[in-house]
């Protein structure tokens, strides 16, 4: 009995330790499977120069310094070419939420050893090294850290800095324009600063192009922080209110970016495993084109949902814009589409005509959809008709900012947590004056554009009540409005007592 007891033992003891050989010979093959082929792929292309053959090992979120799509792919050729790989070899790896993390060795042609690591997704198809991304100028830390925070004003979403150029003494106040590649001003301004030309580019504007002069080599500073070697764009005029130009993506290609509406601060970190602050969901993004885009999905009447690229731009006042050419092809104005407006967007001196009114439904995957979004449809000119902007439409600082983000273009994604502004009614429209409220809960003109008399309102106003209606009796009865606008007659009192009639 004892004897049978010891064989059947030994007999387990056999079983598990061919199941544990077997498991062990199946991953090592699956390895062997895996690796060569993503290590011949990429030692092929370094050896041929040759990038043709990377398509399978790439994925399609593949990104160099944030950049990604095409920019992304003419980035690798040109360290395909330039770069002296000689073997590549995965040291080890462990999984990652997006899939799994390679630590590579990389030998190189004059004896040189680099350690750095890859990030591939669940099909094994790589989202980015970290020593591409270096030799693009984006160096990660062990630890994400921060290095500045800095206020802003926060004038109904859009983001104001106050900014010091060169040796320039008069500090300048520009917009944090996320929907530009980099930092803007006017030609005179430029003037006054005394901005050396360097070259000359061609601008993507709302609307069309156009040509414009560079200024590189720049120092600026924002309160503690400096930034040397800067290219500031010169535009012959820049119609801004308030604000002497815009600061765009510099600052995202150098810094993980938290932008926090409930506390007007704008914090800079530096780029590394980076925690996340408050409750929210990480939306991945691109960076085709210098500038951010997102999936969106747009319910223009309930039941007719249209999917499109827009881009993440806080320099526009808007919630969601559609460009021409989407809204075109997808007949969104005669979707059924009911405008409450009529206006025009101007875009470095391009004007495009509009139509604001309210959506069904907009949702940023995996964000949960807002019901009731104002969309603003571009309408035809013989100026954009030909325009070919890219992306389908941009996403503007009145529903972006109902989220404090995390701008982390290293791992190509933003991280949205819902604000105090996030649960407040959307903005909406009575006799052609735009109203919203503000992230501290105040109710606001937002716009006079459409007004036959603008003089009676201007953006900013405070209105205390609507139709004896109070702020706060409006915002936890929304469906007021639709009787406040149905009215023949709306008296507003405004915060100083002012009593309107519109």
């Amino acid at each position: 009995m004892v004897i049978r007891n010891i064989t059947k033992n030994k007999v387990c003891k056999l079983r598990v330790c061919l199941l544990v050989f077997l498991n062990i010979l199946f991953c090592g093959n699956l390895l062997a499977q895996i690796q060569p082929l993503f290590l011949e792929k990429i030692e092929k292309a370094f050896v041929n120069q040759d990038t043709s053959g990377l398509g399978v090992v790439l994925s399609g979120n593949f990104a160099i310094a944030g950049q990604s799509g095409e920019v992304a792919k003419f980035m690798l050729n040109q360290i395909i070419k330039n770069f002296p790989v000689k073997t590549i070899q995965i040291l080890k790896e462990k999984k990652h939420q997006k899939g799994q993390n390679y630590q590579l060795e990389i030998k190189t042609k004059d004896g040189d050893v680099i350690v750095t690591e890859a990030l591939a997704n669940t099909e094994g198809k790589i989202i980015h090294v970290h020593h591409f991304d270096f030799l693009y100028g984006l160096e990660r830390e062990d630890t994400s850290r921060l290095v500045a925070e800095i206020p802003f004003e926060n004038h109904l979403g859009s983001i104001i800095l106050e900014v010091y150029i060169n040796d320039y003494k008069k500090p300048l106040r520009l917009l944090f324009d996320t929907g530009a590649d980099g930092m803007a001003v006017s030609k005179e301004l430029a003037d006054d600063i005394n901005l050396k030309v360097t070259r000359e580019n061609n601008a993507s504007v709302v609307g069309g192009n156009q040509t414009i002069q560079v200024s590189d080599n720049n120092s600026i500073r924002l309160d503690t922080l400096t930034m040397q070697n800067m290219g500031i764009a010169i535009f012959p005029t820049m119609t801004r209110d308030n604000t002497d130009g815009i600061i765009g993506n510099s600052l995202l290609r150098r810094f993980i970016t938290h932008i926090d509406y409930d506390k007007n601060i704008l914090s800079l970190y530096t780029f590394g495993p980076h925690n996340y602050k408050g409750e929210g969901e990480a939306v991945e993004v691109g960076m085709p084109k210098g500038v951010i885009e997102l999936l969106g999905n747009l319910e223009i009447v309930e039941g007719k949902a249209y999917n499109g690229k827009f881009i993440f731009d806080t320099g526009a006042s808007y919630d969601l814009i559609c460009f021409r050419p989407f809204v075109r092809e997808n007949r969104l104005l005669v979707s059924g589409f009911k405008p409450e407006l009529q206006a025009a967007t101007v875009s470095m001196g391009i004007s495009s005509p509009t139509f604001l009114g309210p959506s069904f439904r907009f949702s940023i995957p995996p964000l949960k959809g807002m019901k009731g979004l104002p969309v603003t449809l571009m309408g035809g000119t013989s100026s954009n008709e030909g325009w070919n902007p890219g992306a389908d439409g941009s996403i503007g600082v009145r529903l972006l900012s109902r989220y404090n983000m995390t701008i982390n273009i290293a791992e190509n994604e933003v991280f949205f947590t819902p604000n105090k502004l996030h649960s407040l009614p959307q903005d909406f429209v009575i006799n052609e004056y735009q109203f919203g409220w503000t992230n501290d809960g105040r109710l606001v003109v937002l716009s006079t554009k459409g007004a036959e008399d603008s003089s009676k309102l201007i953006p900013g106003d405070a209105i205390k009540s609507i139709n004896g209606m109070s702020n706060n009796q409006i915002i936890e009865e929304p469906s007021v409005l639709k009787e406040i606008k149905e009215a023949k007659e709306i008296e507003l009192t405004l915060s100083n007592g002012k009593e309107i009639k519109i």
